[in-house]
Parts: C-alpha cells; structure tokens; sequence
C-alpha cells in the first residue's frame, strides 16, 4: 500500500507541474511526466531508506529486545513490503489453511534472495523469521534489523557457531518467541535442476524443538532481474503439508529430510 502513496504522490506533483507549464501541449510532455513520476518516485524511497537506515542505528546488536513485537519489527516489515512491492511481484499463496495451529519449523526451495523478504512479509501473521548465512545479518542496518526481528546466522563451517544457532531457533519455537523459517539446500538454486540435495541437518531444530514441521515451495522469484519494471512477475507459493509434531519426534532428520525432499520436488516437476 505505501509504494502506491508514493507513486500517487510522485504522480500528482509530475502532472499539477505539467499543466502548470502547459508539457502537454507536446508529445514530449507525457515522456516528461513519466520521468518526473519514476524520479520522484526513487525520491521518496530514497528518503524512506535513509530514515530506516536512522532508525537501525539505535538498535543495539547485544541488546536485543526480549519480544519481536517491537516498532523495529513493524518498520523494518513497512519498508521491506514497500522494497519487494517496487519489484512489481503478483503473489499467489495456496495451502495456508495446512500450517499448524502451533508453533512451527517451515521449509522451502531456494531460489532467489528475494525469498525471504517475500515470506517474511507474507507471512506477517505467523511471527516468521528466518534461519540465514552469517554475512547476510552482517549487511549495515540490514543485519541490525534481522536479528531484532528473531533472524539467526548460521555458519556450517564453524560447527559451534551451528550448535547454538540450533540450539536458539529451538528455543523460539518452543517458546512462541516466533517461527522460523529454513532452506535445506543451503544456498540459492542457481542450476537448472529443481532442487540441490538437502542438508538433513536443517532439520535439527524441528527435533530440538519437537515441533512440526511445515513444507512449502516457491516458483519464480528467480525471474526478477531479468522482467523488472517490464511485466508482473507472478510468485506462486505453496504450502504441500505438514511433517506432524510426533512423526518429527519418531523419524531421523535425514527421513524428515527425504520426506520433505520428495514434496517439493513432486510439486515442482508438476
């Protein structure tokens, strides 16, 4: 809703300073007029970025707050709807009638950076957050953000930097601090193929927390840069099903894994 007020405000002003320098009485005018709407347009989210860059400069990275629930939350989610709305996607959600009535664990391809953002603010209601690499929460202000929020950094390579990243997104869950969101692939999938193999130990913190696990797929979000500011870009979500709480608890995480494996990719062979 907000990128449509600035693209409102942005128009207005174009068009009232076009008739009141009498643009349209050339073809040129209305070249004019869109320029002027696209310029002011980057203006406002300019401005609007530098206040939430303001704003992330008072969070305090080892103090965090105690409830996501927090104005950082609300204005960090305003701007990242406003960021992935300027990107023209049309989302379509199928299946949330299939997520839990409790806290819960949601896995998902890995397409494009724009993922997240997208479930994140998609998903606002369901208190999500996500399970990220370590150099994404080290982005200035960005990272400040993530982490106020409930987001986790995880580095394979240090194996107790995992351990209490696991041992933390357990936690969350189990104590309605939020829901947390993870891509077993463990990075974009670049290649042609529908999914990379899944590291079954995303799937721990299911175990840790013994709480179900949610299974979902993305398409197209990887189209982006190539169809920016051309077409609409249609994002189709899917919720498949759901690992129950007690099956997480009985299986090992490499079944949960193949499990939810096989989900995604009969759904994205379809």
């Amino acid at each position: 809703m907000l990128h449509l007020i600035y693209l409102g405000i942005s128009f207005a002003s174009s068009l009232m300073y076009a008739l009141a320098r009498h643009l349209f009485r050339k073809i040129s005018g209305y070249f004019i007029v869109a320029g002027l709407t696209i310029s002011g347009y980057i203006a406002l989210f300019a401005l609007h970025v530098a206040v939430f860059v303001l704003v992330g400069t008072t969070i305090n990275e080892k103090k965090l707050p105690k409830s996501i629930h927090t104005f950082y939350r609300w204005f960090g989610l305003l701007t990242l709807k406003v960021f992935v709305d300027s990107f023209r996607f049309k989302i379509k959600i199928s299946g949330k009638e299939k997520l839990p009535k409790e806290n819960f664990l949601i896995v998902c391809n890995h397409r494009s950076i724009f993922d997240p953002l997208i479930g994140i603010t998609r998903f606002k209601k369901y208190n999500m957050a996500y399970i990220s690499k370590e150099e994404n929460l080290k982005i200035p202000f960005v990272g400040r953000y993530m982490k106020a929020v409930g987001c986790l950094d995880l580095d394979r390579e240090n194996p107790r930097n995992a351990i209490n990243t696991i041992n933390k997104a357990a936690d969350y869950i189990r104590t309605g601090h939020c829901n947390l969101g993870i891509y077993p692939e463990g990075k974009e999938n670049k290649t042609d193929e529908p999914l990379l193999p899944f590291r079954a130990g995303a799937f721990k913190v299911a175990k840790k927390a013994k709480c179900p696990v949610a299974v979902m797929t993305i398409k197209n979000s990887d189209r982006v840069f190539r169809r920016f500011m051309f077409k609409r870009i249609k994002v189709e979500m899917d919720i498949l099903g759901v690992i129950e709480a007690a099956d997480v608890e009985r299986l090992s995480t490499q079944e949960i894994s193949d499990i939810a494996y096989d989900m995604m990719r009969e759904n994205l062979a379809a």
